[in-house]
Formats: C-alpha cells, sequence, structure tokens
C-alpha cells in the first residue's frame, strides 16, 4: 500500500514539474512589422525605433548615423567628406536573448549591422543614445542603443515563439510519454520478470482498480443508492 502511494505521489509530483517547466515561458515576444518596429501580440509592450534619428562619434572627425527607418547606415568622415556604408541592408531580423538586438542585412556584400537595445530608464524618446560601437569582423558592426523601449520586459529565457497552446502541447505530450514508459514499459517488466498474465501486468493494478471504483462511487454512487433508485 506505501509503495502505491509513493507511486502515486511521484507520479503527481512529475506531472506537477513538467507543467511548470512547460509553461514557464517569457512572457515577451514581438515581431517585426517594419525595419524600426516590433509589434507585440496584444500591441503591449511595442518596440518603436521610428524617431530615433542618432550619431556617434567613433573616431576623430568620424561619425555614425543611425536611422532604424530608412535602408542605409553610414559612417561620415568630417574632413575628406565622402561617408563609408556600413549596411546597406534589405532585411531586418530581432534577436531576443537576455537583451533585444535589431539585426539589418544585406543580399550583396552580406554586411551585418547589429543594434544592441539596453534598457535606460532616462533614456525616453528624443533622449536616446548610442555607445559602444564595435568591429566584430569586417563585414559585422554592433552597437549599443540606450532607451527605456525595453526596460521592464522579461527576457530572461526568451523564446523566438510564445504560444499557449504551444505551451499546453508539450505539457501533454510529456504527460503522454509519461503514462506510456509507466504503463508498457511497468506491463513488460511485470510478464517478463514476474510472470505476471491478464490485468496483473499492469503496473500497481490493484491501486488503479480502486482508484476507478472509488471515482465510479463518486460519480454513480453506491449499490445501495442504486437499488434505491430503481425501485423508485
Amino acid at each position: 500500500m506505501h509503495s502505491e502511494q509513493f507511486v502515486t505521489h511521484v507520479l503527481f509530483f512529475v506531472i506537477c514539474a513538467s507543467a511548470v517547466v512547460c509553461l514557464k515561458k517569457d512572457q515577451y515576444f514581438c515581431e517585426l512589422s517594419s525595419s524600426c518596429t516590433c509589434m507585440t501580440v496584444n500591441d503591449d509592450n511595442n518596440i518603436d525605433l521610428s524617431g530615433v534619428n542618432l550619431t556617434l562619434t567613433i573616431a576623430d572627425n568620424q561619425t555614425l548615423n543611425y536611422q532604424p527607418c530608412v535602408s542605409e547606415i553610414v559612417i561620415v568622415n568630417g574632413t575628406s567628406n565622402p561617408s563609408i556604408q556600413v549596411a546597406n541592408y534589405t532585411h531586418t531580423n530581432v534577436k531576443i536573448s537576455n537583451v533585444v538586438t535589431f539585426i539589418y542585412t544585406n543580399d550583396y556584400d552580406q554586411h551585418e549591422f547589429d543594434v544592441i537595445l539596453v534598457c535606460d530608464y532616462l533614456a525616453v524618446s528624443g533622449n536616446e543614445s548610442l555607445a559602444n560601437f564595435k568591429n566584430v569582423t569586417s563585414n559585422q558592426c554592433t552597437v549599443e542603443l540606450n532607451t527605456d523601449k525595453v526596460c521592464g520586459l522579461n527576457l530572461s529565457n526568451a523564446y523566438d515563439s510564445n504560444s499557449d497552446s504551444e505551451s499546453w502541447t508539450y505539457f501533454f505530450s510529456f504527460v503522454l510519454v509519461v503514462a506510456f514508459v509507466y504503463f508498457v514499459g511497468g506491463s513488460v517488466i511485470n510478464a517478463c520478470l514476474f510472470n505476471e498474465i491478464g490485468i496483473s501486468m499492469i503496473p500497481h493494478h490493484e491501486f488503479w482498480s480502486s482508484l476507478y471504483n472509488k471515482i465510479k462511487d463518486k460519480l454513480c454512487g453506491t449499490s445501495t443508492m442504486a437499488t434505491a433508485y430503481e425501485s423508485i
């Protein structure tokens, strides 16, 4: 009897733990609607960089011009006047990890320009700032954008998708796998090691039978109640 209760408690714990793991998904997810705007499903906590028009001094007489809604990011040389294209992009992606990153790329020379959005509660719209320009490779540059638009977002263990239906799918799939392993694996073990046959092959069949009878009595009533009903 104690072993049956132990198995029941273990199964209950496993199911609860799997539910917590499967449903503990990040609450933030956005999808690009343009090269400078990422919209959430419920239209809240949107990231809209359409008003951003910033420059960053990266060297003597050299400034970086960053405007998310245009298709060109350039470095302007203040002495010789010509500008250098950092990215003439055709695609924009958003990557969510512990930070939000706008990734600008193109199909021509494989240049990539990454803008890492860093939370700064003081950097409200109009007060954003660029920092930490870095040449990662000859074709990739990164820069940090201090903004309040990503403040308060739970980005830990972020997912590319945050669907409740997908969470429940994972949960029920896990439950089905556990049930399959328990009943089928237990039946095989009982048949091969203990030479059980028929209903005795089912793991803890006495417990499950008694559980079934208890549920049946709760839902349908006792035999005494059934006899009284028939007499009426």
